[in-house]
C-alpha cells in the first residue's frame, strides 16, 4: 500500500478522499511543518465579501479549527468550499451553551468534522479528568475521527499541565494540546519539550498553540514562537483565534507559515485551492 501522502503535498482532492488515520500520518509524515488555525464562528469577517475560514486558507492554513460553532448542518458545505480539513471544538462544561459542549448529542452532530478538539475557552476552569472522560466520549460517539485534546492556555488555572497528565491524555486521544513556548507564564522551551516528548512517548501528536491573543502580536513575534514550538518537537502549530476580528492576522498565518516550512511549501499550500 502506498504511504499518505505529507499534508505539505496535499489539495482538496487528497483530503476529500483521506480518512481519520490517513490525516494524522500526514500530519506526522510533515514533520513539524503543518499549521492550524483557528477562528471565532461567530465573528463578523475581516474583509467584506469573503470569510475568515476562507482568509486563513488563503493565507496558509493546512487545517481550520471552528470555536464556539453553532451550525453543524454548514459543515459539509464549508469543507467542500475551504478544501481542507475541518475540526470543531467542543468544551467538557455544563456552563457553556449544549452547541459548544462535548456531550453525546452534540458530539452526534458533528460526525461531518475531520477531527475534534476537546478544549477549554477562557474562565472555563476545566480539570485534566474532565478533559480525559471527554476524550473517551468522542472516540466512542465519533470512531475514526481523530481527537485531540488539552488546554491552549490556562482558561482560569494553571497554564501548563505535568508530563503525567500529558500522557494521560495522550493515551486517551490522537493529539495533545500545549501552549508553545513563550505563550503562558513558565512555558519555557525546554519545559514544553519534555510535555511534547511525553505525548510523543504515548502514541500521540503534539500540537503547540498560541491562543493567548499573540497571534494579533507583530509578525516577529509570531516568527518567534513558530520556531520554537518547532524547535520543541510539536507536529504541528497552532495559531488561535483572538486578534481583532476571530482569527490570527492573516499575514502572522504566512509569516509562521514561511518560518517553518520556508517559501516553497507556503505559497503551495496558499495556492492548492
Amino acid at each position: 500500500m502506498e504511504p499518505p501522502r505529507r499534508i505539505l503535498d496535499c489539495g482538496p482532492a487528497d483530503f476529500a478522499s483521506m480518512d481519520g488515520a490517513g490525516l494524522l500520518s500526514s500530519i506526522r509524515r510533515s514533520e513539524g511543518r503543518t499549521v492550524l488555525c483557528e477562528v471565532l464562528w461567530p465573528a463578523p469577517p475581516l474583509v467584506d465579501g469573503t470569510t475568515n475560514p476562507d482568509l486563513a486558507v488563503a493565507f496558509g492554513a493546512d487545517l481550520v479549527l471552528l470555536n464556539k460553532f453553532d451550525g453543524a448542518g454548514d459543515l459539509p458545505v464549508l469543507k467542500q468550499r475551504l478544501g481542507r480539513p475541518v475540526g470543531v471544538n467542543v468544551e467538557p462544561s455544563e456552563a457553556v451553551p449544549p452547541h459548544r459542549r462535548a456531550s453525546r448529542e452534540n458530539l452526534r452532530s458533528l460526525e461531518a468534522a475531520d477531527f475534534v478538539v476537546v478544549t477549554a475557552n477562557p474562565d472555563a476552569e476545566v480539570g485534566t479528568e474532565k478533559m480525559a472522560e471527554a476524550a473517551v466520549l468522542a472516540r466512542e460517539v465519533l470512531p475514526g475521527v481523530p481527537v485531540f485534546v488539552g488546554k491552549m492556555h490556562g482558561s482560569g488555572g494553571r497554564g501548563l499541565v505535568g508530563a503525567g497528565e500529558v500522557s494521560r491524555l495522550a493515551a486517551l486521544s490522537d493529539a495533545v494540546l500545549l501552549p508553545a513556548p513563550g505563550t503562558v507564564p513558565g512555558s519555557r522551551e525546554s519545559v514544553v519539550a519534555e510535555l511534547i516528548t511525553a505525548a510523543h512517548e504515548a502514541g500521540a501528536l503534539a500540537v503547540a498553540t498560541v491562543g493567548t491573543s499573540q497571534e494579533g502580536a507583530n509578525a516577529e513575534t509570531v516568527r518567534g514562537l513558530a520556531l520554537a514550538a518547532k524547535r520543541a518537537g510539536a507536529d504541528v502549530l497552532h495559531l488561535g483565534d483572538a486578534d481583532y476580528s476571530g482569527m490570527a492576522e492573516p499575514m502572522n498565518v504566512l509569516a509562521a507559515s514561511i518560518a517553518i516550512r520556508g517559501r516553497r511549501h507556503a505559497y503551495r499550500r496558499m495556492a492548492l485551492r
